[in-house]
This record gives C-alpha cells, structure tokens and sequence, in this order.
C-alpha cells in the first residue's frame, strides 16, 4: 500500500491548466525527485500533495 498517492489531480489558474490528470505515489523508503521544465507544475504538485493548494 502507497504511503502517498495521488491520481486524476487537476489544478488551473484561470485559463491556465498547471496540471492535468496527474498522478502521484510512493512507497515508505523510496525517494522522488519532481523534474520539468519552468511552469511544468512541479511546485504546484507539491503544494497540492501537501494541502496548501486544493486540486479542481
């Protein structure tokens, strides 16, 4: 069992889609590391997995 998992998140900014249908999961012990371009979403995605931002 996933000691994090996220599925099917979406978040927009007005007209502006930062993520769409993304997912996420991890298992105790594994380390992530988030990697795109600028304004790929990676931040976003974070402050969702965390609760400072609720998905759409």
């Amino acid at each position: 069992m996933p000691l994090l998992s996220a599925t099917g998140v979406t978040k927009r900014f007005g007209g502006v889609v930062a993520l769409r249908d993304a997912a996420f999961s991890c298992e105790a012990g594994e380390i992530h590391a988030l990697l795109g371009e600028n304004g790929a979403g990676k931040s976003t995605m974070v402050k969702v997995l965390c609760g400072v931002q609720p998905p759409d």
